[in-house]
């Protein structure tokens, strides 16, 4: 298979794993905003989402394993080596992930206006979430070995099984009517789940590597934790945007108004989960070009990276950006509705860091993740700083402003860097790959207006065909107007090549 086939296959179907999650995660706070009270659905986002925070650190020290792991080659000692290194880091992460979840839950049923039933379920629903986090962390090595071998399709079908089932445990829950503390362990299982199966997958393919802890050696430990530091760092200080923020709000505020404020954390974290699905490819992907000396390759993985994830992202930013109120009122209740600014705000950043994926990969798999890291630590700094000063007055305008804001201001710093590590002409990125994604989304903007001005679509129905036909609209564009032959041939191979796939 050609590296762009290859390539292509493993983020589609990283996309398709990441959707699948997306979707069963939207289905369940669809299914808990209208079960739950405001307040009990704000603590369920605090310990949900600082979970899933911890496991986005996790998953960025992946990076680390897979470079480790796919820089071994062919080399079976060296491969066991590297597995058996990132599968004892693993298990020191989930240790500690699981005291700092405990901790937190403590503190918030201390500090926050909780009833003292609701303070009993923080506390319960903290611990589960911890056991949880410290019995699944160390699975994941599996899925790293699979996606280092580059068996892309593989992993994402595997990670697919993992999070369904989990989804799947979260609404037998509800159905039973399970207490809160059940439902925020469960729907933290997908780790775990997910880790299983790829460990199932890797077996059933004869994975060449095994666990050989004497194999995994202080040198490389110091190297792993080197590389994983900064790369964890970095998606440290963007969890501690979402959860500072969160804890701001529901100390200024109120919890209830942490409950609102899921609408548009989820819908932002959709395109942040979506655009980092690339990460999977595009890293081993460049270690390998790194290794062999192609420079032309590596600009051209640059280019078609953010140029391809542009025109993925921005689409749906500005689509959530101007239908946020009608969205919200359509899918959590009426009552969310109050929350589209917020939500626009919130969507309206991506349009710019849409290629954040792409970036963040290449300069972990260049050796330049300190610039990385220093840029996730100052939108961290400058995030929380934001916060504490405009929530007290906007509230849920102010912390999606203290959330954009930095985005966009840092953005310039991002695209240095990257061009710094991969040299490219900047005309280039911008013609081949802002341009036609921006010019499109204008027009897009545009049109969407129009119809909030003069239809303003109601009802789930509505707003479901409005964002279908501007999706639609704008790929099927972008198809008949920025790809050329081979990018048209490349889609009608992979389109046939998943048919061939299902067929078979």
């Amino acid at each position: 298979m050609s590296d762009a086939r290859r390539l292509a296959t493993g983020s589609i179907a990283q996309q398709a794993a990441q959707v699948s999650g997306l979707v069963a995660m939207f289905v369940v706070i669809t299914v808990l905003a209208r079960k739950l009270t405001l307040a009990e659905l704000g603590v369920y986002g605090l310990l949900n989402s600082l979970a899933g925070y911890l496991l986005i650190v996790q998953n960025a020290a992946a990076g680390a394993a897979v470079k480790a792991m796919a820089g071994a080659g062919d080399d079976e000692r060296a491969g066991s080596a590297a597995f058996s290194t990132s599968a004892l880091m693993y298990v020191a992460a989930g240790t500690l992930a699981a005291a700092a979840l405990t901790a937190v839950g403590l503190i918030l049923a201390a500090t926050l206006d909780l009833s003292p039933e609701l303070a009993r379920q923080t506390r319960l629903g903290a611990l589960a979430a911890g056991v949880v986090a410290l019995a699944g962390w160390p699975l994941t090595v599996y899925r790293d070995a699979l996606r280092a071998r580059a068996r892309f399709v593989l992993a994402a079908g595997a990670e697919t099984v993992g999070i369904v089932v989990s989804i799947l445990l979260v609404l037998a829950l509800v159905l039973v009517d399970a207490p809160l503390w059940a439902l925020i362990g469960t729907a933290s299982s997908i780790p775990m789940l997910a880790g299983a199966a790829c460990l199932v997958a890797a077996r059933a393919t004869a994975l060449p590597w095994r666990l050989r802890p004497r194999l995994a050696t202080r040198a490389a430990a110091r190297e792993f934790l080197g590389l994983a530091g900064y790369i964890s760092l970095a998606e440290a200080s963007s969890a501690a945007i979402y959860a500072a923020t969160r804890i701001i709000l529901g100390t200024v505020r109120s919890t209830a108004t942490v409950g609102l404020y899921e609408g548009p954390i989820r819908a932002h974290n959709l395109i942040r989960a979506l655009n980092g699905a690339v990460t999977v490819t595009v890293l081993p992907t460049a270690v390998r070009y790194r290794s062999e000396g192609d420079e032309r390759r590596l600009r051209e993985l640059l280019v078609r990276g953010c140029r391809y994830a542009l025109a993925g992202v921005v689409p749906l930013a500005v689509t959530g950006a101007v239908l946020a109120g009608p969205i919200l009122d359509a899918w959590l209740g009426s009552r969310y509705a109050v929350a589209g600014p917020a939500m626009a705000i919130m969507m309206s950043h991506w349009v710019l860091n849409g290629v954040l994926g792409v970036t963040a990969a290449l300069l972990v798999a260049l050796g330049a993740a300190r610039e990385l890291a220093r840029w996730a630590m100052a939108l961290g700094a400058a995030t929380i700083v934001l916060a504490l000063a405009l929530i007290p007055s906007l509230g849920l305008d102010g912390a999606a402003l203290a959330t954009a804001i930095p985005y966009v201001a840092l953005w310039p710093y991002m695209l240095y860097v990257t061009l710094r590590a991969v040299p490219t002409p900047l005309g280039e990125l911008a013609r081949r790959a802002f341009a036609p994604a921006w010019t499109l989304g204008a027009a897009l903007a545009g049109a969407l207006v129009a119809v909030r001005l003069t239809l303003d679509p109601a009802g789930a129905l509505a707003v479901v065909a409005t964002v279908a036909l501007a999706l639609t609209a704008y790929w099927g564009a972008y198809w008949a107007l920025a790809l050329d032959d081979g990018e048209r041939r490349l889609v009608r191979a992979m389109v046939g090549f998943a048919r061939a796939a299902r067929a078979g």
